[in-house]
């Protein structure tokens, strides 16, 4: 009994579910803002998409601790279902009828109705839950005075207005893997989980981490015991596209998006519908705004109501993400409301905004190759401030240029995707991403064919040859390779020869067959001179430099590198500049100079450094260790090989396999000068 109106108080909320996991981080939330309690009502707004569990979780916390409200539980949905707000003057109005207020002496105005309950509620402990709220200012007009109430608001938006009210504000995550599989398994029974673990990930995965819509499947594998698992995703992932044909249950989930997409003006639904079109992960603000051709002020209004109605979310680099559900029902939506052609110039929009920076990306990352494929437009080009920036881009949005790739391909965009490996290679230099890199010139150099274009199939299959040889997948090499120095013979260009003779010598001297690579190198270095390109012509003195080293010609080696070093840095190219004297001091470390061989490297470790470029640091590493070690320096040679092998193992590239570690103990370093380097310098380039 409540000891100041002696009747039963009210227990207003609804019963809490069954099924309910790992909300302890929000439940201890609620716990601490009650107790820090002062001078004003402790307030928590949960917001988050619909179905994310926020009425759960409030409804939860509220019934696990009924007996620190004896004055009693009171709850109000404050939107309809159509998602307009309930009149402020209607739920004080049941409020006060069920604190014990005589509907006859409740005034009619709803700022008086406030007033009122304010008064009443004055210094009694009652837990307030007001649900699926509208607005910052719908919440205010129902806000007791007195610091013994609690209230826990719900709403699918960002209520920050409270803020000011001193409320806490929590946006509500959807359930990891782990716990949405948990979930599950309260629902339908955990032995059918554990029979068909996969199809159970594939449910996960289809709820996207939201416990209504496991709850729903739940409920309907435990109303049909002897459906599998994998019929049911099967079942739903059918029904989530069916729109008002899905059956009632499924419809549940599809009701919360639809109340949210319904309140949004039409400029938001737009971007909404265009991020569910986008292939990647997240979406630039730039990228929206080019794709919709609509004023970059204008697209981020539209954002901010997404992202306050938490159908969008802020991610890093004036970005924004959508959870998987939504970014779903944002595609349906889309294929129902959009003509096919539109949707088509949607996501060919975002295509050509992304190989458009890539192209731009690679201009500075790779500035001495011309490239074949159009030049980016005046904005785009100018779209990164430098190199740094340019490679920040390629591993940010590295993820949805893969699936953009993938796209285009799907679609045959064949003029995009040819180009896009083309753009691609400066960072592929620096980061060696080869199993998706392979898959998109195998796609690329299809595309290239379906669009007759020789010189351009040509680089594509040099560029792969070049990856395969890096796999030790040398007859691949080779048949990449021969094809296009065919291709450039039938088109009598000579930098399209010159390139396919290079790389059949690195496939040549991958198989061991020295003498042949050198001859390929020689060939294609005549070639370059005959054309006056001279960092051609350098390239291939530093393959040769290399190769003679690998055959014994010291004293030749170091005359070619060192050409070579010195021609890469008059031309302005630091990385083959360091890698020409690395090379080099890998000799003269093997001739007895280690200090002079050590000074070059620890200089060049700095450049391919500060160039941030994982591959071509763990090149020079290797050798810095192996020189360390020959010099006597243990520690020093272990730690450098060591941080080589990591970098190596990190971009998947088999070299990492390949640095051991000394046989000599490392207090002997005449054991360690002695021993020749089978593999001579820079052995995997």
């Amino acid at each position: 009994m409540d000891d100041t109106q002696g009747r039963t108080p009210p227990v207003q909320i609804p019963a809490p579910v069954e099924g309910f996991v790992s909300r302890e981080a929000v439940l201890d939330l609620l716990d601490r803002t009650w107790r820090r309690r002062v001078d004003r009502p402790p307030i928590v707004v949960l917001s988050g998409i619909g179905g994310v569990g926020k009425t759960t979780v409030a409804v939860r916390w509220l019934s696990d601790r009924r007996d620190r409200f004896p004055g009693g539980l009171l709850y109000a949905r404050l939107s309809e279902p159509g998602g307009d707000p309930v009149p402020i003057s209607e739920i004080l109005f049941g409020f006060l009828v069920a604190i014990g207020v005589p509907a006859d002496t409740i005034p009619p105005q709803s700022g008086q109705r406030s007033a009122v309950f304010r008064a009443a509620v004055e210094g009694r402990f009652v837990g307030i839950l007001l649900d699926d709220a509208v607005s910052a200012g719908q919440v205010r007009a129902l806000l007791p005075a007195t610091a013994s109430a609690m209230v826990v608001v719900t709403s699918r938006r960002q209520l920050g207005g409270l803020a000011m009210d001193g409320a806490e504000l929590l946006d509500l995550a959807p359930l990891t893997p782990d716990a949405s599989r948990r979930l599950l398994g309260e629902a339908a029974g955990p032995e059918r989980v554990a029979a068909e673990p996969d199809a159970a990930g594939t449910i996960v995965e289809i709820c996207g981490g939201l416990p209504l819509a496991l709850g729903i499947i739940g409920a309907r594998l435990r109303a049909r015991p002897l459906r599998s698992l994998a019929r049911e995703a099967s079942a739903y992932a059918r029904h989530l596209g069916a729109g008002s044909a899905a059956p009632d249950d499924v419809r549940e989930v599809q009701a919360v998006f639809d109340t949210s997409y319904a309140a949004l003006p039409d400029g938001a639904a737009r971007v909404y519908r265009a991020c569910g079109l986008h292939p990647g992960p997240d979406v630039s603000l730039d990228a929206l705004a080019d794709v919709l051709g609509e004023p970059s002020a204008h697209v981020e209004d539209a954002v901010d109501t997404l992202v306050s109605a938490n159908l969008l979310a802020d991610a890093a680099n004036d970005r924004v993400a959508q959870h998987d559900l939504l970014r779903r029902d944002a595609r349906l939506r889309a294929e129902r409301e959009l003509e096919s052609a539109d949707q088509a110039a949607v996501v060919r929009g975002f295509t050509r905004w992304y190989l458009a920076r890539a192209q731009a990306a690679d201009d500075l990352i790779h500035p001495q190759r011309p490239r074949l494929g159009v030049t980016p437009p005046g904005r785009h080009r100018k779209a990164f401030p430098d190199r740094a920036a340019a490679v920040a881009w390629w591993r940010r949005d590295l993820r949805s240029i893969h699936a953009v790739v993938t796209e285009a391909d799907r679609r045959h965009w064949d003029e995009e995707l040819w180009q896009f490996c083309e753009a691609s290679w400066g960072f592929f230099l620096h980061h060696r991403d080869y199993e998706p890199w392979v898959a998109m010139h195998t796609a690329g150099v299809a595309a290239a064919q379906r669009c007759g274009v020789p010189l351009v199939e040509a680089r594509l299959r040099s560029q792969l040859g070049f990856a395969y040889a890096k796999l030790r997948r040398f007859d691949e090499a080779v048949t990449q390779n021969s094809i296009a120095l065919r291709l450039g013979e039938q088109q009598a260009h000579g930098p399209t020869r010159a390139t396919a003779l290079s790389q059949l010598g690195r496939a040549a001297r991958g198989q061991g067959d020295f003498f042949a690579a050198l001859g390929y190198y020689r060939r294609a270095a005549q070639l370059q001179e005959d054309l006056g390109i001279p960092r051609g012509v350098a390239l291939c003195r530093r393959r040769c430099g290399e190769v003679l080293a690998k055959l014994g010609h010291d004293e030749e080696a170091i005359t070619e590198l060192t050409a070579a070093a010195k021609a890469m840095a008059e031309l302005g190219d630091p990385i083959q500049h360091v890698r020409a004297a690395t090379a080099a001091a890998r000799l003269r470390s093997r001739q007895g100079r280690h200090d002079e061989a050590r000074l070059v490297l620890v200089d060049a470790l700095r450049v391919v450094r500060d160039l941030d470029s994982p591959y071509y640091t763990a090149e020079v590493l290797a050798v810095l260790g192996q020189v360390e070690l020959e010099a006597g320096h243990g520690d020093d040679g272990r730690r450098h090989r060591a941080e080589a092998r990591e970098l190596y193992a990190r971009l998947g590239d088999p070299r990492d396999g390949e640095i051991a570690e000394p046989a000599a103990a490392p207090d002997d370093p005449g054991a360690a000068a002695g021993k020749r380097d089978d593999r001579g310098p820079g052995s995997g380039s």
